[in-house]
Formats: C-alpha cells, structure tokens, sequence
C-alpha cells in the first residue's frame, strides 16, 4: 500500500505530461480555419526559420493552431529573467502573482509580433477558402488563430510546471523528435543509404551524445564549512555545473539571428550587408552566430546563479567557503569562479553549431551542414532528459523522509 501510494504520483504527473504533449502534438495538425492542412509555405529546408520552429517547437511552414510553438513563451520568460537579473532590487519587489501577469502580457505582445510576418506569408502564398471575408479580416483573423494558440501553449506549459515532469519546456519535444528525424532524411542519400557511412554516423552519434551527458553533468565543486562541524565534510561543498546556462542560449540565439530578418519582412524593407550578417549561409553570419551563442552562454549562466544571491544563502545558513572570508571577498570568489566555469563551458553550445556549419559551407556539402541541426538538437534532447530525469528522481524519493510517519505505520 506505502509503495503504491510512493509511485502515484510520478505515474499521474507522468500521464499528464504525456496528455500536454499528445494535445501539443495533435494541436499543431489543427488547420487555421480556411486554409488546406497539406499547405506548406515554401523555402529552404534549412534555414534559420526551420531552426527556430524546432527550437521552440513551431511549425512555421504551415498555418495551423499551434504554428508558434513554445517561441512567444520561451522569449518573455527569457526576457523577464535578464531583466529581473539586471535589476535586483525591483525583482525582490515583484510578487509571483504579478510576475505571472507581467508574462501574460507580454507573451500576448510576442505572439502578436511573430504572427504578423507569418500571416503576411501566408496572404502571398494562397488564397483563403474564406471567400465571404475581405483579405484584411481575413488576415486579421489568422493572426488572432495564431495568438490564441500561443497563449493556450503558454498555459499547458504552465499547467505542466505544476501538474507534470520536465517543466514547460518539455513540450518542444515534439519538435526535437522531428528535428533529428528530419536531419535523418536530409542525409538518406548521402550517408544512411550507405551501409560504411552508416556505422560511421551511429559511431558519431553514440561519441557525440556521451561527451554531451559528461559534459552537461560535469560538475565544479567547492567546499564550504559548516558552523559547529569540527572537521570539513565531504558532502558539505557547493557546485556548479560546467553548462551552467544549458540549452537556453540556442533557443534565444536562433530568435536572435532571425529577428532582423524578420524586422524587413515586416517593414518591407532589405538591406544585404545586415541580412548577410545573420546568415547561416554566410561565413560572417556564422561567425555572428556562434558569437551570439557564447555571450548568451555567459550571460545566462550568471541569471542562472547569482553570486549575491549564493554569498547571501550562505550567510543567512552560516555556512562560509573554506579559506575564503565571508561577506564581500566571497561574492568576489564565488563570481571569479562563474566566470572561470562559463568561460570554457560556454564554448560547447557554439562548437558544436557553428563548426559542422563551416566545413559544411566550405566543403559544399549539404548534408554536413544538416549535422549542425542535428547534433543541437540531440543536445537539447539531453537536456530535457536530464530535467526529466530530475523530477522523476524527486518523485521517487521525497517520501523517504517520511521518518516517523513509517514509524507510526509500523506501531499502527
């Protein structure tokens, strides 16, 4: 009875969060009234926008409920979390209940703007079955399809946070699974068609998601002393993980990269230099790309973990680093630390990006450039296991503390 009572939790958070992404994933088949489901917005199989879609779990190419995905979502929390960092004293002031509304209103905000240029898309591609309506309630229309469907992600991975495994952005699952599966038949001809090739490329991958599971759990640890313990323990310390930003800086990047795109498309408005600049077409698009990744790394990193925020948990327990005086020059040692850490682990997430990128662009090879795709979004495969794997752990153990209430069991 105990042990049954010890597993259902994780068996109903589990069923809801495969509830979420079953209800994301048949959403995203769900047509915008007036347009053919088998529509597709024609473009490049590779390009910065399918990237996107993948890292946020749209489906850009094609007018349906869900075409957004997690991206409105993902970029105001995002936002949200760089701006309570930069000012700290406002975030102390900010309730939970007002953070929630503050993301309300700007995810309603982002997925206006992202459903704009998409709607626009779709007015110079085909021509809605909706022939009772004029072409601008038409667009008007699509675009408030779009934002609802933004907002009803927003709330399912809100509802997944609470009721689920894997927190909110577990639902770009759907969405990594296609991506990998896409790579894979981008390169059918060139490589999976050949058994030689084949083994090499499973080779490649089983080496490549190792060094990213030793990577992403690699952790820096530092000791610290607890007040009334006579000697140092060995599970009294502190760490950070060497990826201490994850896989955030590709989902912020991609929307980086594509934004001035998409400032043009909305302005009608080109400029090639600036378009060149945010190319992944282009050695100096991908240069500013990788760039980009390992600024966001750092940058994240630090709102991920505070150092004043570390030095004033520590206060406030007692605890203090062995060696290090506590106050002002532990703020400073714990910061010097993040920077050593994020300096050479923020160096990942560009490598395994921007490199498969160049060499694919030099060598033209297609389907080498597709590894770049393909080797992101096995890394944030990684990740969302890795938070998965968290949350089930949790669940497993947290009645393990449940000391005396075993003991009552027991007398009962």
């Amino acid at each position: 009875m105990i042990k049954q009572k010890k597993y259902s939790d994780l068996v109903k958070k589990i069923l809801f969060t495969a509830i979420v992404l079953l209800f994301f994933y048949i959403g995203q088949g769900v047509p915008v009234p007036g347009y053919h489901l088998s529509f597709r917005v024609p473009g490049n199989d590779f390009s910065l926008e399918r990237m996107l879609s993948l890292t946020t779990g749209g489906l850009f190419s094609s007018p349906t409920l869900l075409s957004l995905g997690m991206g409105p979502y993902m970029t105001i929390s995002i936002l949200l979390s760089v701006g309570l960092f930069a000012n700290r004293e406002l975030a102390s002031q900010i309730s939970q209940e007002q953070r929630g509304r503050i993301e309300v209103i700007g995810i309603l905000f982002m997925s206006i703007l992202q459903s704009i240029p998409l709607a626009f898309n779709l007015k110079g591609e085909v021509t809605s079955q909706m022939n009772f309506l004029t072409p601008l309630s038409v667009f008007l229309f699509t675009v408030l399809c779009f934002v609802s469907g933004a907002l009803l992600i927003s709330w399912l991975a809100s509802l997944n946070t609470i009721y689920g495994v894997g927190g909110p952005f577990i639902l770009i699952l759907p969405g990594i699974m296609k991506g990998i599966t896409g790579s894979l038949a981008a390169n059918y001809t060139t490589v999976l068609s050949h058994i030689d090739r084949l083994i090499f490329f499973v080779i490649i991958t089983v080496i490549f998601v190792w060094i990213s599971v030793s990577i992403y759990t690699a952790e820096y640890r530092f000791d610290i002393q607890r007040i009334g313990i006579d000697r140092r323990s060995k599970d009294a310390y502190i760490a950070f993980r060497l990826l201490i930003a994850g896989s955030m800086p590709l989902m912020f990047a991609t929307t980086m990269m594509y934004f001035p795109a998409y400032i043009m498309q909305l302005f009608h408005v080109q400029n090639a230099f600036i378009l060149s600049l945010f190319s992944i077409n282009k050695v100096s698009g991908i240069l500013v790309y990788g760039i980009i990744l390992y600024a966001l790394g750092v940058l994240f990193s630090f709102v991920n973990i505070m150092p004043e925020q570390v030095t004033k948990d520590l206060k406030e327990s007692g605890d203090y680093i062995v060696g290090v005086v506590p106050g002002r020059e532990t703020r400073g040692y714990i910061t010097k630390r993040i920077w050593f850490i994020t300096a050479i682990g923020s160096l990942f997430l560009p490598m395994i990006v921007t490199v498969p990128l160049l060499v694919g662009l030099m060598t033209h090879h297609q389907s080498i450039s597709n590894m770049s795709n393909y080797f992101a979004m096995f890394f944030v495969l990684v990740v969302i296991f890795d938070t998965v794997q968290q949350d089930v752990r949790f669940l497993l153990y947290k009645n393990n503390y449940s000391l005396f209430d075993n003991k009552r069991r027991r007398w009962e």
